[in-house]
């Protein structure tokens, strides 16, 4: 379900060992503009509801074998389906088969004989509950996961910041040093700024967010621009940065390309041993594709652990003592790659030969 799907008609499924009584139900609701699943037996409707979640349950109190009751109590113990309101039809009217009934998780209950115009009313207004319930939460997920990407995206220039704004506290440095520095900073300023009016004018909905657009960006620029950013970092760390390869250029968006190469490389000079050097290469050994590859020396990715790369908010249980991991969300490789595969490419993971971790994407080339 997404905010902007078109609403279904909504599923009741009717339970009544009266096949009468289903059909005559059946006819109403679907009279109304409601899909209706009948069922004439607890263990049918059992079944019907695990195979296809209904919006509401409408069921007979006492049936042979399975009655209302326990069916109520197994929906309700099933975590996919404890949320469908279950509305008794019922004749009997004592105390304690309706305190039972509320007991179980009933939300409501219908006397037989019943009145047509009250039982639509009813069911309406459940289904109604149900539904307002679900977009409320769907709501807020969509605006917890749009609040981690804005974080994510942001952390990286912030940290890039903080490790330049470090290094300049260094005595003894060059003229030419400082000026870099700053020039890094006011780089990752403006990069920052630049996501945030991006963030604006496409409000707050995941899809607008990372809409991606498609142009030719010269990958050996968006490298040499990522390890200059990240070159404060890496000599914090006692690692050297390296790229390599020819000059290629890719079809893609260059704002979540440089995303990529960020999140990449500082994940390398994190979890890179000091003395290291990380290499990025570029090929187009793969015709029609431009690849770019990251290369570290760090303590690689245990086997167990490979499922849980690329997927959101996953943490890697392997890390040294020494890496920073309230700087991670577990998002970083996650949104890398979507936002590559949108552009038409792909990313991955491979352990390195002699130890250590490659990370490697590749694009459509740029039409000549």
């Amino acid at each position: 379900m997404s905010l902007s799907a078109p609403p279904r008609e909504p599923l009741v499924l009717i339970v009544d060992d009266q096949p009468a009584n289903v059909q005559l139900l059946g006819q109403m609701l679907s009279d109304a503009g409601y899909e209706v699943m009948p069922a004439t037996s607890g263990e049918q409707a059992l079944v019907r509801a695990q195979a296809r979640r209904p919006d509401l349950v409408l069921m007979d109190m006492m049936m042979p074998g399975m009655d209302g009751f326990e069916l109520c109590r197994r929906l309700k113990a099933d975590a996919t389906l404890v949320e469908v309101p279950a509305i008794f039809l019922t004749a009997a009217t004592e105390r304690e088969y309706l305190v039972r009934a509320f007991e179980l998780g009933a939300v409501d209950y219908i006397t037989k004989p019943f009145v047509a115009e009250e039982l639509l009313a009813r069911v309406r207004t459940h289904v109604n509950l149900k539904r307002a319930t679900e977009h409320l939460r769907l709501i807020v997920r969509e605006r917890d996961d749009v609040t981690a990407i804005v974080a994510h995206d942001l952390k990286n220039p912030i940290s890039n910041i903080r490790f330049a704004a470090q290094m300049l506290r260094r005595p003894n440095l060059t003229a030419e040093r400082q000026a870099s520095l700053v020039d890094d900073i006011v780089s990752c300023c403006d990069e920052a700024i630049e996501f945030v009016q991006r963030f604006l004018q496409r409000r707050a909905t995941i899809e607008r967010v990372r809409a991606l657009e498609s142009a030719t960006v010269d990958l050996s620029q968006l490298v040499d621009r990522a390890i200059a950013r990240h070159q404060a970092a890496a000599e914090a760390r006692g690692v050297s940065l390296l790229r390599s390869g020819q000059p290629l250029a890719a079809q893609g968006d260059a704002a979540a390309l440089r995303n990529v190469l960020q999140n990449l490389l500082s994940n390398a000079i994190r979890y890179a041993p000091r003395d290291s050097v990380i290499e990025v290469q570029l090929d187009a050994d793969r015709p029609g594709f431009a690849r770019v590859f990251v290369l570290d020396r760090g303590p690689g990715i245990a086997e167990t652990e490979r499922t849980k790369l690329f997927q959101r908010f996953a943490r890697i249980a392997q890390a040294p003592s020494d890496a920073d991991e309230s700087l991670s969300t577990g998002l970083g490789l996650a949104i890398a790659k979507d936002d590559i595969e949108q552009m038409g490419g792909f990313l991955w993971f491979e352990p390195r030969t002699g130890g250590g971790s490659v990370f490697a994407f590749e694009l459509p080339l740029a039409a000549a």
